[in-house]
């Protein structure tokens, strides 16, 4: 857990100091090295690091230090995050009785215990080279200028986990709240799991896509119902003591946290599964109590904040929370309200008479019901009269750094339930963080209940290929926690899906090379072209440099990167396609045999022929390729519009039947004297259709009465 790793916080210490000015870094190792000699800056440096890993140095400094300064360290060491702001520590000292204000912290400053975030980044494994260089540049030349430059709120500080570790042994000065002893009721214990199956589902879900926020550092509106609605993390938990207020909110700043999301001013994406997973469960939930304190956008009052609010006392005060536990006796209860006073009363903001009515609202209660349970944190059990009281868990302590870590409940590694539909089902009492991860890289979550539900189908299964995992070791895992064997068809699904992606070559660059036939590249490859056959026509050489181009007659090269060419002739039948391989490229040989049949190989002049048929064109349709679709390739290919051949080939099954029929042709001099024959409804009901601009259509049985109308205009039929 990078968090109380020494090793990343020595070299993160490291970068700090050397950002201090040689005054100042003089002035902190005197107090805590106590030298004799005058050493070089870079050299006071190691002795301060050194000194830092030093018990007996760090304990002797420890006693000179006042309450107030040896409370601050000890605050911290109780968190497990040795990142804290300014402001919550000044919160949590005045909750304590100390109002000295900033004085405890600079003294810790002064004497090397804790030191200001100059750097402001992760501290984790491999940090950027751009990232370090950017230590050394700044010179601190006192914590006052420090301390001037903002309000306390924007301001964090760190110690290092060496230090956390010999501040434990201090004391805090906490009262004894009124509690219960001795309650009959069932005892309430979360499994712990809730949170890491909703931080694996999170994951996937930015696996799908990222998340996008907008430049005030929300979600866009579609992403955040995408966020609300999704059932995974928008379900209750399936033991709820109190609601979590916008859980799936939570979730994704949790990830952001864990590292399973990387978050920048544009968007939310996915990360990497926390390594310390695989550790087990005491230590993923230390990580995620060492989280709380650098949540900013939630908190159990609002839940999602969307709009910034004067400072965030939260952080604070859910150490302050758990800390009131610790004081309970073994068998004590306390009820939640009680520590809800005893933190309103204490804590400055809740303190202040300007505080609007909708903050004093009641939150404590949903805190340690609904989050810190689920975190294993707390126990709860009910009183006689039906409420709810609480304690601290035995993880809880060990979290806290009270107690030893809790033996472990008896495994039940056996505890998937693999169907032939490709479902899982996944009983909680054999779950670990551990497991979870491995089953987040290969299947999906459907739901997270007391038996979760898991699918797999290709494309998890692809991911999980992607991440590393073999078929072996994925079929392994659902031997090894399978309550039964698993199917045959399950067996053969993930072969096949295995094989499939195995099939698949990635050059990261590479040269294609198009033969007119077989032969020619049979000669190629015999000649020495140092590339790998992927059809019989097709060859991809890895590095073009490994390529002697005198040895080749290069007909065409293509960039892909440009729009497609005109290449494509239509002959004069409308249904022969002439292409010139001169100026085509991969693509259209794959197009062209979806709808046409090739009728011959390339020419003597560069071309190659293929035709229409009715046969082509009915596969073409039935494959879902339309004549919509068909006109656009032959713009994009041949600069012409789709051929009337063409046309009735595709779509003349689907037109009106034709009609033959008998009927005799009228012609007449002019069009004006057709028109009128047309029109005058003493002719217009004898003309079958107007067949040109001086030609009518005449039904044989109406000529003598249509011959008779016009004897009386005057006008003779000529047979």
């Amino acid at each position: 857990m990078p968090l109380t790793d020494p090793d990343l916080w020595t070299d993160y210490l490291r970068e700090t100091l050397q950002c201090y000015s040689e005054s100042l870094l003089r002035d902190v190792t005197t107090r805590l090295l106590k030298p004799r000699n005058q050493w070089a800056a870079e050299e006071l440096i190691e002795r301060s690091l050194a000194s830092i890993d030093n018990a007996a140095v760090v304990d002797r400094r420890l006693q000179d230090l006042d309450v107030a300064s040896r409370s601050v360290l000890t605050l911290i060491a109780r968190s497990r995050q040795p990142r804290w702001r300014l402001g919550n520590l000044l919160e949590l000292l005045t909750a304590l009785g100390h109002s000295q204000g900033p004085q405890p912290v600079l003294t810790l400053f002064e004497i090397g215990l804790l030191f200001p975030d100059l750097l402001g980044r992760e501290v984790r494994q491999g940090a950027d080279a751009a990232a370090k260089a950017t230590a050394g540049q700044a010179s601190l030349k006192t914590f006052e200028q420090w301390l001037g430059q903002a309000g306390g709120s924007g301001f964090v500080v760190f110690a290092h986990p060496n230090v956390m570790a010999r501040a434990l042994a201090c004391e805090l000065e906490l009262p004894l709240l009124p509690c219960v002893e001795g309650l009959d009721g069932a005892v309430h214990e979360a499994d712990g799991l809730e949170w890491p199956l909703r931080l694996a589902a999170m994951w996937q879900l930015l696996t799908e896509s990222p998340l996008r926020k907008t430049q005030g550092g929300d979600f866009f509106k579609r992403d955040l119902d995408r966020l609300r609605t999704d059932p995974r993390l928008s379900a209750a938990p399936a033991e709820s003591l109190a609601d979590t207020p916008d859980g799936s909110l939570l979730a994704a700043e949790l990830a952001q946290i864990e590292g399973l999301a990387q978050a920048d001013q544009a968007e939310l994406r996915v990360g990497t599964l926390p390594a310390w997973w695989d550790a087990g469960l005491p230590e993923t939930l230390a990580s995620l109590w060492a989280a709380l304190p650098l949540l900013e956008t939630w908190n159990p009052l609002d839940g999602w904040r969307t709009t910034e609010t004067p400072g965030n006392p939260y952080p604070s005060a859910y150490l302050l929370a758990l800390l009131l536990l610790a004081r309970l006796p073994e068998n004590g209860w306390a009820d939640p309200d009680d520590v809800e006073v005893w933190i309103c009363e204490k804590h400055p903001y809740w303190q202040g008479e300007e505080l609007r009515p909708s903050r004093r609202r009641s939150w404590i209660p949903t805190f340690l019901l609904g989050l810190a349970y689920q975190l294993r944190l707390v126990q709860a059990a009910k009183n006689p009269a039906g409420e709810w009281l609480v304690r601290l868990s035995p993880m809880g302590r060990w979290v806290l750094a009270l107690s030893e870590v809790p033996a472990p409940a008896p495994a039940f590694s056996q505890t998937l339930l693999v169907q032939p539909n490709l479902e899982i089902i996944a009983y909680r009492q054999g779950l670990t963080p551990a497991l979870i991860g491995r089953l987040t890289r290969f299947a999906q979550w459907k739901n997270l209940g007391a038996a979760c539900m898991l699918q797999l189908d290709a494309a998890t299964v692809y991911r999980g290929l992607e991440s590393g995992l073999t078929y072996e070791a994925i079929l392994q895992l659902l031997e090894s926690h399978g309550m039964r064997a698993t199917p045959p068809a399950v067996t053969e699904s993930l072969r096949t899906w295995a094989n499939k992606r195995e099939r698949i070559s990635i050059y990261p660059s590479g040269t294609l090379f198009e033969f007119g036939n077989p032969e020619d590249m049979n000669e190629a490859l015999a000649r020495g072209l140092p590339g790998v056959r992927i059809s019989d026509r097709l060859l991809v050489v890895a590095g073009e440099s490994d390529i002697d181009f005198r040895h080749f007659r290069l007909t065409g090269t293509r960039d892909y990167g440009l729009p497609l060419e005109k290449c494509v002739e239509v002959d004069e039948d409308g249904v022969t396609l002439a292409v010139d391989v001169t100026r085509s490229d991969l693509l259209l040989e794959t197009e062209i045999a979806r709808f046409a049949e090739p009728i011959d190989g390339p020419s003597m002049s560069g071309r190659r022929r293929y035709r229409l048929t009715p046969d082509s064109l009915a596969a073409s349709r039935q494959s879902g390729l339309g004549a919509t679709d068909l006109e656009a390739w032959f713009l994009q290919r041949t600069g012409q519009s789709l051929s009337p051949a063409a046309r009735l080939l595709l779509g003349g099954c689907q037109t009106p039947a034709p009609e033959l029929r008998h009927q005799l042709v009228l012609h007449l001099a002019s069009s004006e004297l057709a028109d009128g024959l047309c029109q005058w409804p003493g002719t217009r009901q004898y003309i079958r259709e107007r067949l040109g601009e001086t030609t009518l259509a005449i039904a044989p049985q109406d000529v003598d009465a249509l011959r008779a109308r016009l004897a009386t205009l005057g006008v003779t039929v000529k047979w």
